[in-house]
Protein backbone atom coordinates (compact mmCIF):
# COMPACT_ATOMS: atom_id res chain seq x y z
CA UNK A 1 0.00 0.00 0.00
CA UNK A 2 2.55 2.21 0.99
CA UNK A 3 4.39 1.88 -2.62
CA UNK A 4 1.49 2.45 -4.04
CA UNK A 5 0.42 5.74 -2.28
CA UNK A 6 4.14 6.14 -3.19
CA UNK A 7 3.87 6.12 -7.32
CA UNK A 8 1.08 7.87 -6.86
CA UNK A 9 2.41 10.82 -5.09
CA UNK A 10 5.44 11.04 -7.89
CA UNK A 11 2.85 10.56 -10.61
CA UNK A 12 1.03 14.00 -9.42
CA UNK A 13 4.40 15.49 -8.92
CA UNK A 14 5.66 14.66 -12.83
CA UNK A 15 2.69 16.37 -13.78
CA UNK A 16 2.92 19.30 -12.19
CA UNK A 17 6.55 19.74 -12.61
CA UNK A 18 5.92 18.83 -16.73
CA UNK A 19 3.62 21.71 -16.42
CA UNK A 20 6.03 24.07 -15.12
CA UNK A 21 7.52 23.87 -18.89
CA UNK A 22 4.57 25.46 -20.38
CA UNK A 23 4.54 28.06 -17.54
CA UNK A 24 8.68 29.46 -17.73
CA UNK A 25 8.72 27.73 -14.32
CA UNK A 26 12.30 26.29 -15.44
CA UNK A 27 13.72 27.43 -12.41
CA UNK A 28 11.64 25.67 -9.72
CA UNK A 29 13.48 24.05 -6.94
CA UNK A 30 11.41 20.20 -6.18
CA UNK A 31 12.11 18.62 -2.79
CA UNK A 32 12.98 21.13 -0.63
CA UNK A 33 13.25 20.46 3.25
CA UNK A 34 12.69 23.61 5.86
CA UNK A 35 13.35 23.86 9.77
CA UNK A 36 10.16 23.87 11.57
CA UNK A 37 10.16 27.39 13.56
CA UNK A 38 7.05 26.37 15.62
CA UNK A 39 7.93 22.85 16.54
CA UNK A 40 5.09 22.29 19.16
CA UNK A 41 1.99 24.06 17.43
CA UNK A 42 3.13 22.45 14.33
CA UNK A 43 3.32 18.98 15.48
CA UNK A 44 1.41 16.06 13.46
CA UNK A 45 -1.05 14.16 15.35
CA UNK A 46 0.78 10.73 15.54
CA UNK A 47 3.96 12.57 16.09
CA UNK A 48 5.25 10.73 19.37
CA UNK A 49 6.87 13.56 20.66
CA UNK A 50 4.39 16.06 20.31
CA UNK A 51 7.31 18.09 18.26
CA UNK A 52 7.69 18.70 14.37
CA UNK A 53 11.33 18.72 12.95
CA UNK A 54 10.88 19.56 9.41
CA UNK A 55 8.47 20.60 6.63
CA UNK A 56 8.66 19.23 3.01
CA UNK A 57 8.29 21.34 0.32
CA UNK A 58 7.27 19.41 -3.18
CA UNK A 59 8.22 23.03 -5.40
CA UNK A 60 9.30 25.98 -5.16
CA UNK A 61 9.14 28.64 -7.35
CA UNK A 62 10.54 32.64 -6.87
CA UNK A 63 10.04 34.93 -9.27
CA UNK A 64 10.64 38.78 -9.69
CA UNK A 65 6.81 40.29 -10.49
CA UNK A 66 5.30 41.10 -13.53
CA UNK A 67 2.33 42.27 -12.04
CA UNK A 68 3.67 44.25 -9.00
CA UNK A 69 6.69 46.57 -8.81
CA UNK A 70 10.12 45.86 -7.50
CA UNK A 71 8.46 42.28 -5.73
CA UNK A 72 9.58 39.26 -5.40
CA UNK A 73 7.05 36.41 -4.66
CA UNK A 74 7.63 32.61 -3.63
CA UNK A 75 5.17 29.97 -4.63
CA UNK A 76 5.18 27.45 -2.61
CA UNK A 77 3.91 24.39 -3.80
CA UNK A 78 2.06 21.33 -2.64
CA UNK A 79 0.82 18.48 -4.71
CA UNK A 80 -2.16 16.28 -3.93
CA UNK A 81 -2.80 13.78 -6.78
CA UNK A 82 -5.13 10.51 -6.26
CA UNK A 83 -6.10 7.62 -8.84
CA UNK A 84 -9.70 8.24 -6.98
CA UNK A 85 -12.37 10.75 -7.97
CA UNK A 86 -12.82 13.70 -5.88
CA UNK A 87 -14.68 13.12 -2.96
CA UNK A 88 -18.45 14.35 -2.76
CA UNK A 89 -18.01 16.46 0.09
CA UNK A 90 -14.04 17.35 0.07
CA UNK A 91 -13.55 19.97 2.52
CA UNK A 92 -12.63 17.85 5.43
CA UNK A 93 -9.91 16.87 3.15
CA UNK A 94 -9.38 20.52 2.00
CA UNK A 95 -8.81 21.63 5.14
CA UNK A 96 -5.66 18.93 5.86
CA UNK A 97 -4.32 19.80 2.82
CA UNK A 98 -4.44 23.79 3.50
CA UNK A 99 -3.45 23.29 7.18
CA UNK A 100 0.00 21.04 6.32
CA UNK A 101 0.80 23.82 3.67
CA UNK A 102 -0.49 27.52 5.80
CA UNK A 103 2.42 25.72 8.24
CA UNK A 104 5.01 25.50 5.71
CA UNK A 105 4.64 28.91 4.49
CA UNK A 106 5.02 30.03 7.98
CA UNK A 107 8.09 28.56 8.67
CA UNK A 108 9.20 29.43 5.14
CA UNK A 109 8.86 33.11 6.16
CA UNK A 110 12.07 33.15 8.02
CA UNK A 111 13.67 30.53 6.33
CA UNK A 112 17.51 30.37 5.45
CA UNK A 113 16.19 28.84 1.69
CA UNK A 114 13.75 32.09 1.69
CA UNK A 115 16.73 34.60 2.13
CA UNK A 116 19.04 32.38 -0.87
CA UNK A 117 16.74 32.56 -3.22
CA UNK A 118 15.53 36.54 -2.81
CA UNK A 119 19.85 37.13 -2.82
CA UNK A 120 19.82 35.27 -6.51
CA UNK A 121 16.76 37.20 -7.60
CA UNK A 122 18.71 40.62 -6.31
CA UNK A 123 17.40 43.94 -4.71
CA UNK A 124 13.54 43.92 -4.49
CA UNK A 125 11.77 46.09 -1.76
CA UNK A 126 9.16 43.75 -1.19
CA UNK A 127 8.43 39.99 -0.81
CA UNK A 128 4.97 38.12 -1.08
CA UNK A 129 4.89 34.25 -0.15
CA UNK A 130 2.00 32.28 -1.59
CA UNK A 131 0.99 28.93 -0.90
CA UNK A 132 0.35 27.35 -3.86
CA UNK A 133 -2.30 23.59 -3.68
CA UNK A 134 -2.07 21.17 -6.89
CA UNK A 135 -4.67 19.36 -6.04
CA UNK A 136 -5.69 16.80 -8.68
CA UNK A 137 -7.61 13.55 -9.62
CA UNK A 138 -6.05 11.01 -12.37
CA UNK A 139 -9.85 9.28 -12.35
CA UNK A 140 -12.01 8.85 -15.31
CA UNK A 141 -15.16 9.16 -13.03
CA UNK A 142 -14.22 12.56 -11.22
CA UNK A 143 -15.90 15.97 -11.61
CA UNK A 144 -13.47 18.20 -12.43
CA UNK A 145 -14.06 21.66 -10.07
CA UNK A 146 -13.71 20.63 -6.47
CA UNK A 147 -12.43 24.65 -6.50
CA UNK A 148 -16.19 25.09 -5.89
CA UNK A 149 -17.08 22.50 -3.67
CA UNK A 150 -14.74 24.12 -1.16
CA UNK A 151 -15.37 27.87 -1.90
CA UNK A 152 -17.06 28.82 1.55
CA UNK A 153 -15.00 26.44 3.05
CA UNK A 154 -13.88 28.19 7.04
CA UNK A 155 -10.01 28.10 7.76
CA UNK A 156 -8.90 28.56 11.07
CA UNK A 157 -8.76 32.39 12.04
CA UNK A 158 -4.80 31.43 13.79
CA UNK A 159 -3.26 30.39 9.77
CA UNK A 160 -1.19 33.15 8.99
CA UNK A 161 -0.67 33.15 5.37
CA UNK A 162 -0.42 36.30 2.43
CA UNK A 163 -2.63 34.52 -0.06
CA UNK A 164 -3.45 30.84 -1.14
CA UNK A 165 -4.30 29.29 -4.59
CA UNK A 166 -5.77 26.37 -4.88
CA UNK A 167 -5.60 24.38 -8.76
CA UNK A 168 -7.71 21.78 -9.53
CA UNK A 169 -8.37 19.56 -12.61
CA UNK A 170 -10.39 22.23 -14.18
CA UNK A 171 -7.77 25.06 -13.70
CA UNK A 172 -4.83 23.01 -14.59
CA UNK A 173 -6.75 21.74 -17.94
CA UNK A 174 -7.51 25.18 -18.62
CA UNK A 175 -4.09 26.77 -18.43
CA UNK A 176 -3.03 23.33 -20.65
CA UNK A 177 -5.02 23.72 -23.03
CA UNK A 178 -5.43 27.33 -23.99
CA UNK A 179 -1.50 27.04 -23.92
CA UNK A 180 -1.09 24.38 -25.72
CA UNK A 181 -3.59 25.40 -28.41
CA UNK A 182 -2.01 29.40 -28.89
CA UNK A 183 1.96 27.40 -29.45
CA UNK A 184 0.53 24.99 -31.89
CA UNK A 185 -1.16 27.89 -33.18
CA UNK A 186 1.67 30.24 -33.47
CA UNK A 187 5.24 29.15 -33.05
CA UNK A 188 6.25 28.88 -29.45
CA UNK A 189 8.91 31.59 -29.63
CA UNK A 190 6.48 34.50 -31.32
CA UNK A 191 3.74 33.81 -27.86
CA UNK A 192 3.91 35.24 -24.86
CA UNK A 193 1.98 35.91 -21.36
CA UNK A 194 0.63 39.65 -21.46
CA UNK A 195 0.91 41.95 -18.24
CA UNK A 196 -1.63 43.91 -18.02
CA UNK A 197 -0.46 47.46 -16.13
CA UNK A 198 -2.01 47.52 -12.79
CA UNK A 199 -1.65 50.01 -9.95
CA UNK A 200 0.95 47.86 -8.49
CA UNK A 201 3.06 48.31 -11.57
CA UNK A 202 2.07 50.97 -13.56
CA UNK A 203 5.21 52.91 -11.68
CA UNK A 204 7.28 50.92 -12.48
CA UNK A 205 8.68 50.99 -16.33
CA UNK A 206 11.33 48.70 -16.15
CA UNK A 207 8.58 46.06 -16.06
CA UNK A 208 8.05 44.74 -19.49
CA UNK A 209 4.67 44.48 -20.86
CA UNK A 210 4.60 40.69 -22.16
CA UNK A 211 7.21 37.68 -21.02
CA UNK A 212 7.47 34.23 -20.73
CA UNK A 213 6.83 33.92 -17.03
CA UNK A 214 3.06 32.69 -16.27
CA UNK A 215 2.65 34.99 -13.40
CA UNK A 216 1.26 32.82 -10.14
CA UNK A 217 -2.22 35.22 -10.19
CA UNK A 218 -2.81 33.68 -13.28
CA UNK A 219 -2.82 30.04 -12.15
CA UNK A 220 -6.80 30.98 -10.60
CA UNK A 221 -8.09 33.64 -13.12
CA UNK A 222 -10.85 33.03 -15.12
CA UNK A 223 -9.01 34.62 -17.97
CA UNK A 224 -5.13 34.22 -19.14
CA UNK A 225 -4.08 37.03 -21.32
CA UNK A 226 -1.28 36.64 -24.35
CA UNK A 227 0.42 38.20 -26.89
CA UNK A 228 1.70 36.77 -29.91
CA UNK A 229 4.35 38.74 -31.97
CA UNK A 230 3.66 39.56 -35.38
CA UNK A 231 6.23 37.67 -37.57
CA UNK A 232 7.07 40.44 -40.10
CA UNK A 233 6.74 44.40 -39.59
CA UNK A 234 4.04 44.28 -42.42
CA UNK A 235 1.77 41.85 -39.85
CA UNK A 236 0.57 42.63 -36.64
CA UNK A 237 0.49 41.49 -33.08
CA UNK A 238 -2.15 39.10 -31.72
CA UNK A 239 -3.62 40.06 -28.74
CA UNK A 240 -5.30 37.16 -27.50
CA UNK A 241 -7.57 36.56 -24.28
CA UNK A 242 -8.71 33.27 -22.91
CA UNK A 243 -11.80 32.53 -20.81
CA UNK A 244 -12.39 29.53 -18.57
CA UNK A 245 -16.11 30.12 -19.00
CA UNK A 246 -18.11 28.95 -21.34
CA UNK A 247 -18.46 31.67 -24.46
CA UNK A 248 -21.63 34.06 -23.82
CA UNK A 249 -22.66 37.32 -26.24
CA UNK A 250 -22.38 39.74 -22.84
CA UNK A 251 -19.19 37.83 -21.46
CA UNK A 252 -17.69 38.72 -25.21
CA UNK A 253 -18.62 42.06 -25.19
CA UNK A 254 -17.40 42.92 -22.10
CA UNK A 255 -13.97 41.34 -23.16
CA UNK A 256 -13.87 43.12 -26.64
CA UNK A 257 -13.91 46.39 -24.19
CA UNK A 258 -11.45 45.58 -21.41
CA UNK A 259 -9.20 44.71 -24.59
CA UNK A 260 -9.69 47.85 -26.49
CA UNK A 261 -8.19 49.58 -22.93
CA UNK A 262 -5.51 47.28 -22.73
CA UNK A 263 -4.25 47.84 -26.44
CA UNK A 264 -5.07 51.19 -26.81
CA UNK A 265 -1.52 52.31 -27.99
CA UNK A 266 -1.13 49.07 -29.66
CA UNK A 267 -2.32 48.09 -33.25
CA UNK A 268 -3.08 44.29 -33.13
CA UNK A 269 -5.49 42.06 -33.88
CA UNK A 270 -7.87 40.36 -31.36
CA UNK A 271 -8.38 36.99 -30.69
CA UNK A 272 -11.07 35.27 -27.98
CA UNK A 273 -10.80 31.82 -26.31
CA UNK A 274 -13.45 30.28 -24.89
CA UNK A 275 -13.64 25.99 -24.45
CA UNK A 276 -16.75 25.46 -26.65
CA UNK A 277 -17.25 27.96 -29.29
CA UNK A 278 -18.69 27.03 -32.32
CA UNK A 279 -18.78 29.26 -35.32
CA UNK A 280 -21.72 27.98 -36.63
CA UNK A 281 -23.31 28.07 -33.35
CA UNK A 282 -22.19 31.43 -32.29
CA UNK A 283 -21.30 33.30 -35.05
CA UNK A 284 -24.41 35.54 -34.82
CA UNK A 285 -23.62 36.24 -31.19
CA UNK A 286 -20.10 37.34 -31.74
CA UNK A 287 -21.43 40.31 -34.75
CA UNK A 288 -23.57 41.18 -32.27
CA UNK A 289 -21.33 41.79 -29.73
CA UNK A 290 -19.16 43.74 -31.51
CA UNK A 291 -21.98 45.64 -32.67
CA UNK A 292 -21.14 49.45 -31.44
CA UNK A 293 -17.41 49.17 -31.11
CA UNK A 294 -16.46 50.54 -34.64
CA UNK A 295 -15.36 49.04 -38.00
CA UNK A 296 -12.22 49.73 -36.48
CA UNK A 297 -12.33 46.74 -33.81
CA UNK A 298 -14.57 45.10 -35.69
CA UNK A 299 -13.00 43.86 -38.27
CA UNK A 300 -9.75 42.57 -35.80
CA UNK A 301 -11.84 40.74 -33.80
CA UNK A 302 -11.65 36.66 -34.14
CA UNK A 303 -13.36 33.92 -31.87
CA UNK A 304 -12.05 30.06 -31.39
CA UNK A 305 -12.42 27.23 -29.21
CA UNK A 306 -8.54 26.37 -27.28
CA UNK A 307 -10.57 22.38 -27.07
CA UNK A 308 -11.78 22.04 -30.34
CA UNK A 309 -13.57 19.50 -32.69
CA UNK A 310 -14.71 17.97 -35.85
CA UNK A 311 -17.04 21.23 -36.12
CA UNK A 312 -14.14 23.43 -35.79
CA UNK A 313 -13.27 22.92 -39.41
CA UNK A 314 -15.92 24.45 -40.72
CA UNK A 315 -14.30 28.16 -38.62
CA UNK A 316 -11.10 27.44 -41.28
CA UNK A 317 -11.32 30.30 -43.56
Amino acid sequence: MGEKSKRIGEIGENIVGNLFSLLGWEGALSGQSLNCKKPTKHARADSKKGLRDTHGIDYLYCYRSPLEGSTVESAVISVKHSGNPYENNPKSTFKEHAKDLVQALECYKYSELKKQQQELIGRTIKSRDAGVLFWISSSDDTYDDVVSRIANSRLDPDWNFESFHVVDNRRIQFVFDTISHMRNKYERERTFFYYPETSLSYVDKSIPRYGNIFPLEFLTSPLIPLIVKAKTESDQDVFCISSIEDFAQDSLRRLIQATKEYTQDMSCKYLFLFPNYVESSHGDAVRRAATGFGSDVYNRIQVESYRPDFRSLNDEK
